[in-house]
């Protein structure tokens, strides 16, 4: 290997005639500086790391490069330091290097603070500015230096010391003569790198650590990033403030206690399955995390457990869970005579009770997948028989207050069921019903056949008392002024139902009597509204008496007197009656034996 070409102060141009100082005799020793430092058994440890971490080896020699280059900073106080490793030959180099530049990167200087006195009047006086950063300050890897200022350099600072001239020093860094020095070109002051210190090396150590932790932790990233939704199986290692650490063997997992079932207690040491929801940098905490909750562990439990699964033949179409304790499954199948559900149960329940089994005694419902929004709602509210559905019309669904703007919104499906169906349609707590609907993706309203037919009761009820009332006479009504009455009248208008019907029909014959009747229109609205709001009143509720009965009307109660009267009148013959034949002595009923 060819040596670089250092000059030392005998060399250097004018430092012939410079008198031998103590100065010049600590440059001069500093000349004799050792070779770049031969690091075999730090190469033989690097190439030891790459295979047992699986790191890439020239990721390694660029931290032992930043490592050497931090401790070397500390030694010599200065900034501008790099440092190079050749794996081939275990060279270790540092220097400090000296770009020759035709104009220096000019750094950032605060505008002096102007005087308030000193601005015109009628002026505003600009901000004051803002001090810069010492650490926001622009840093170059080298220090700049001029043409002019090379043969000072040379002859001043560097003189006694090993350095070298080098051109394209982001190549090929091929050395040449401090004669022939261009702009471009760098000047590398040689620092030796033994005997850094404790205090340096400890520096290094850590600088070394950090990078290669980051490197691991890049390739666990890469691994398990491409794996994200699949299945991961660990062993549990510990826990840590309701977390679940699981070991992968390369790495350690995270289950965190949002993602843990409420119904599946694990010990350390036991074995367990997760599905990969996440692979993230951070410098802290495990990296992979991974999920007992999400449907996806169901799917790929599934995909497991059903041979038709894996291979294609029967499709997942849509997977919803209450962790712990019920979940459904819509499939479908690409053949016909593939019958998706039968598949996933499997012989006797074989394959869906592996499943169960897993997830702690979860249970599962296996629907049939269908286009039609309709059928597809009758199966997810499975086990329950549903007797019809229908799907409600915007008008008919009821408002959302808290619903956004940007939302779409959601289809609502009108379920009917017998009574003895409804709970179980509902489920616990709202469980069956809350599932369907997260499956299906509308919303479900579910009513027993006893409800919808009162509805319609009350419907058809509502209708007679309004077309009743539409026939009754304006004076009739409660809240109509007699001003108006009587402009209705000498209108032509007699009942409640002919104003309403000219107020909103289509005939102008109508309309022109009614805004005859009524010019004045704040007038006609307060008619109409009494008219209005005396249509859609709600019907009148009778009052029970103290014995739960209607009270009956004035003849009614006079028919119950007269009835009451004669039925106390035949009891006192009665009772004459039974007390002469009882006298003793008289021929009567046998009262011996009352109860005969």
């Amino acid at each position: 290997m060819e040596k670089p070409d250092t000059m030392s102060s005998t060399e250097a141009p004018n430092t012939a005639s410079r008198p031998r100082t103590a100065r010049s005799a600590k440059a001069a020793k500093a000349a004799k500086a050792p070779p770049p430092t031969k690091a075999i058994e730090m190469l033989d440890a690097l190439k030891a790391a790459s295979r047992d971490k699986e790191i890439d080896l020239e990721r390694l020699v660029s931290a032992l490069e930043e490592a050497v280059a931090t401790a070397a900073r500390k030694v010599y106080k200065v900034r501008e330091i790099t440092a190079r490793f050749d794996p081939a030959t275990g060279e270790l180099t540092a220097w400090t290097p000296y770009r020759i530049v035709e104009q220096k990167t000019k750094p950032e200087v605060a505008a002096p603070a102007i005087d308030p006195e000193d601005v015109p009047i009628g002026q505003v006086a600009p901000p004051p500015p803002t001090a810069v950063d010492a650490e926001k300050e622009l840093r170059l890897p080298w220090i700049e230096l001029l043409p002019e200022e090379v043969p000072g350099l040379l002859s001043g600072e560097l003189s006694g010391q090993s350095w070298q001239v080098v051109r394209d020093p982001d190549g090929a860094a091929a050395p040449v003569s401090h004669d022939e020095a261009a702009v471009g070109d760098e000047i590398r002051l040689f620092r030796s790198t033994e005997g850094l210190g404790r205090i340096a090396a400890q520096s290094a150590k850590q600088v070394l650590y950090q990078k290669v932790r980051e490197a691991e932790r890049d390739n666990i990233y890469n691994e398990y990033a491409p794996k994200v939704g699949e299945l991961i199986t660990g062993t549990v290692k510990r826990f840590e403030r309701g977390d679940m650490i699981v070991d992968l063997g390369r790495t350690e997992a995270v289950i965190p206690r949002e993602h843990q079932s409420r119904a599946e207690r694990y010990t350390q040491g036991e074995r367990v399955r997760g599905v990969l929801v996440d692979v993230h940098r951070n410098p802290k905490g495990a990296q992979v995390v991974l999920s007992r909750t999400a449907p996806e562990l169901l799917m790929r439990l599934m995909e497991m457990e059903v041979p038709e699964i894996y291979d294609g033949t029967v499709v997942i179409r849509g997977c919803v869970r209450q962790p712990g304790d019920r979940a459904k499954v819509a499939v479908s199948s690409r053949e016909r005579d593939v019958d998706p559900v039968g598949a996933c149960v499997g012989m006797r329940g074989a394959r869906v009770q592996a499943i169960t089994r897993e997830l702690r005694g979860e249970r599962i419902d296996i629907i049939q997948f269908s286009e039609d929004v309709i059928a597809y709602a009758q199966n997810a509210l499975s086990p329950a028989k549903i007797t019809r559905v229908s799907l409600m019309s915007a008008e008919d669904e009821p408002a959302v207050e808290n619903e956004g703007e940007g939302e779409e919104t959601m289809p609502t499906l009108e379920c009917i069921v017998e009574e003895d169906q409804l709970s179980l349609a509902i489920g616990k707590r709202g469980q069956n019903v809350r599932l369907a609907s997260a499956l299906v993706g509308a919303k479900i309203d579910i009513k027993s056949e006893q409800a919808v037919k009162e509805q319609v009761a009350q419907a058809l009820q509502r209708m007679l008392l309004a077309s009743q009332r539409r026939g009754t006479a304006l004076a009739e009504v409660p809240g109509l002024d007699a001003a108006a009455l009587e402009a209705f009248a000498a209108a032509g208008f007699e009942t409640v139902g002919e104003v309403l019907e000219a107020d909103g029909g289509d005939d102008e014959d109508a309309i022109a009597r009614l805004d005859g009747a009524l010019p004045d229109e704040d007038a006609r609205e307060d008619a109409l509204d009494a008219l209005r709001a005396f249509e859609s009143a709600p019907a009148e509720e009778e009052p029970e008496d103290e014995d739960g009965d209607f009270l009956e009307s004035d003849e009614d109660a006079e028919a119950s007197e007269e009835a009451a009267e004669g039925s106390e009148d035949a009891g006192d013959g009665n009772e004459t009656d039974e007390t002469t034949a009882s006298e003793p002595g008289d021929s009567g009923p046998d009262t011996e034996n009352p109860e005969k």
